[in-house]
């Protein structure tokens, strides 16, 4: 299906330590993509410094913020207008996605899966910004699990009343459940693309 039979576009970003072609990153795609019967189109794509990496073979951080973002907002700047457009990201990829959701009046919602809303083991380090004044649609999947804001410590934060927190049981930041739930992480990223196609199908 070509962009302009989708009915929305949703373009997700990846994560700080893999791209595009992650396992993690193609099966959401596909799902997501399978799940609404081709409806809602994914545009994946890998930031300058995964793109470095996979060019070189040899590892790098990621780039700063500002080079992020503009990556981002290049990938945006390239679609129809006419098709709701959402933007969403895996961990680092959510927290540029808000920005992205935050500086622009054309983009229909936010999902994030798995947001990192600390560095792992540094609490008092928060990354709310944006989140706390969050107005439009927003969306955060995380695990119960996650080292980078879990079931108890997201509870304690103010976050906008316009975003949406669904948890996945007993799940990592990857939203792969403990073994002992008999929920498999197939069978999680099922509901996971689901509850996205959901939710966008809701704001459209």
């Amino acid at each position: 299906m070509n962009q302009e039979q989708a009915k929305a576009i949703l373009v997700l970003a990846h994560g700080a330590g893999a791209g595009s072609q992650s396992e993690f990153m193609q099966q959401i795609c596909n799902k997501i993509t399978e799940i609404s019967n081709f409806e809602i189109k994914v545009r994946l794509f890998d930031f300058p410094y995964m793109q470095q990496i996979a060019q070189t073979g040899k590892k790098r951080p990621p780039d700063r913020m500002p080079k992020l973002l503009e990556s981002f907002q290049a990938q945006v700047a390239q679609l129809n207008s006419n098709i709701p457009v959402f933007v969403a990201g895996k961990s680092m990829g959510a927290r540029v996605a808000l920005q992205v959701h935050n500086l622009s009046d054309k983009i229909s919602g936010y999902i994030a899966l798995g947001y990192p809303f600390h560095p792992v083991g540094k609490l008092d380090k928060l990354r709310l910004e944006g989140l706390d004044d969050f107005s439009g649609r927003g969306l955060i999947i995380q695990g119960e699990r996650d080292s980078f804001g879990n079931f108890d410590q997201v509870q304690t934060y103010s976050l906008s009343s316009d975003i949406e927190l669904c948890w996945i049981e007993k799940a990592d930041h990857s939203l792969k459940p403990l073994k002992s739930t008999g929920i498999s992480h197939d069978e999680a990223l099922n509901t996971t693309a689901a509850k996205i196609i959901e939710f966008i199908y809701a704001n459209i």
